[in-house]
């Protein structure tokens, strides 16, 4: 079985450090951080093409939407999961319409939310291997 690759873009480096350190201790070992939407997107362009993109709706140089939407330009099978401090039900809604895997909240416990992310995520890895 592969191991998953999985991208983490967000501005905030304590958020990206925290995230990674989730991940790698549930056995994410391929976890790739990123700190604007620009350096992602770049590696993609580059064909190196995550499972999973994990990312922030307010990145600096693209908002979620803009970002969302190239990034099923480039790979369309890519889940990209937002994990937003913006509890905006509307901009979850327009995402999700737009393709997007899944959004979940940041909250003031980091560590609750993370641990809703990392479930999120494998539920759709097992979710994927049974459908395939």
């Amino acid at each position: 079985m592969k191991a998953d690759v999985l991208f983490v873009v967000d501005k905030n480096s304590i958020h990206r450090s925290l995230i990674k350190y989730h991940l790698n201790v549930n056995r994410f070992s391929n976890v790739h951080v990123f700190q604007s939407g620009y350096e992602c997107i770049y590696r993609l362009q580059k064909n190196l093409i995550p499972d999973f993109i994990i990312v922030d709706y307010d990145l600096g140089d693209y908002t979620g939407l803009d970002f969302l939407r190239k990034v099923k330009k480039i790979a369309p099978s890519i889940n990209v999961i937002f994990f937003a401090s913006s509890d905006d039900p509307i901009l979850a809604a327009r995402l999700l319409e737009a393709g997007a895997t899944d959004y979940l909240l940041k909250t003031s416990k980091l560590d609750f939310g993370i641990a809703e992310l990392i479930k999120n995520i494998k539920y759709v890895i097992k979710e994927s291997l049974i459908f395939s």
